[in-house]
């Protein structure tokens, strides 16, 4: 018995060997084939690192330009360099457009706000603030959402958080507001970037879809048309929250407005204080996995050199809402899932 299972080993060592031999001479390898895997990628937050105070000012809006950011608090105009990492104040004008979620851009070497109430300058030379346009606000607008077309001397926008369902247009040359189309409105609520994002010549708004919501709408090539591309629903609130573009994504997070006593006690604390993004190549949504280190509302995120900075906003500390004091620079970094 044991000669027969002898023989029988043999003879498949046999089979084996000649195997060997022909995938060897015929040069044909099979072992080596390896099935591609889809590489599926996100963003994640990797660290906030301090650069200068804010001056103990909570800011209405916060604007960069030419190494520098320009903000508001009230009637005061302030101006930080990147440079020296250095606050100061520039002007103190009644003519300051006051605190609401505006479009702005430069014009004319000046720096532009339009908000509900109307068309307002900032020459940097003279540094004093100039009301062009007092709107009578006719259409009842509540907050602009939109875009600067340097070609076409205007700016296109919607007012999403006031349910109207029209795309308007503020002609610069004439200073006259109307409309330049119509749209579904599917509910929005706060825009959380009155700034529209351009990704291939598509003009992107982000905003909020409800507390905890946060959708994706695009504009048309001419602005005649607005539609919801996508939505997120989150476990907390996300009004006060903040966005960026970070390459082929979008990033939204924080926010999160607390309910308060008599005495400023807070009663309910609905913050949020993670970050999130959508995908604009994948049209998906994603969750950095590594959340901020603290709550964070009504802040502004400003990009500058392709960096990402963090300015003041309001915090929770023992049980109370409070001013931060803070200019920090974000990191964020693509990863591989």
């Amino acid at each position: 018995m044991k000669i027969i299972i002898k023989s029988i080993l043999l003879f498949f060592a046999f089979l084996t060997f000649s195997c060997s031999s022909d995938v060897e001479e015929d040069t044909i390898i099979i072992d080596n084939i390896v099935e591609e895997k889809e590489v599926i990628e996100g963003v994640d937050f990797v660290s906030a690192t301090l650069v200068e105070d804010t001056l103990g000012k909570s800011f209405s809006v916060c604007f960069v330009h030419e190494d520098k950011i320009y903000a508001t608090a009230e009637n005061e105009t302030y101006m930080f360099d990147f440079a020296t990492s250095s606050w100061s104040l520039l002007a103190t004008d009644d003519d300051t457009p006051d605190f609401e979620r505006g479009i702005n851009f430069i014009r004319n070497d000046k720096w532009y706000r339009l908000v509900r109430k109307g068309l307002y300058t900032y020459d940097f030379e003279m540094a004093n603030w100039e009301r062009i346009k007092l709107l009578t606000n006719t259409f009842g607008i509540f907050s602009n959402e939109g875009f600067y077309v340097e070609d076409d001397d205007a700016v296109y926008f919607v007012d999403q958080t006031n349910g109207k369902e029209n795309i308007f247009i503020y002609d610069l040359l004439t200073n006259e507001l109307g409309i330049h189309g119509t749209y579904t409105n599917d509910g929005g609520w706060y825009p959380i970037s009155s700034n529209a994002f351009i990704y291939n010549n598509t003009n992107y708004l982000v905003s909020l879809n409800n507390w905890n919501s946060m959708k994706v709408s695009t504009f048309n090539d001419n602005f005649t048309t607005f539609e919801t591309v996508n939505s997120l629903s989150v476990e907390n609130q996300l009004d006060g929250s903040v966005a960026c573009q970070f390459g082929d994504y979008f990033i939204f997070g924080l926010g999160g407005v607390p309910t308060v006593d008599g005495e400023g006690n807070i009663t309910h604390d609905p913050s949020n204080i993670n970050f999130y993004y959508y995908n604009v190549l994948t049209d998906a949504f994603g969750t950095m996995s590594t959340p901020f280190y603290e709550k964070r509302r009504g802040s502004h995120l400003v990009t500058y050199n392709n960096e990402y900075y963090l300015v003041g906003g309001y915090t929770i500390k023992n049980e109370r809402s409070e001013i931060t004091s803070k200019v920090e620079k974000l990191e964020f970094k693509i990863v591989e899932k």
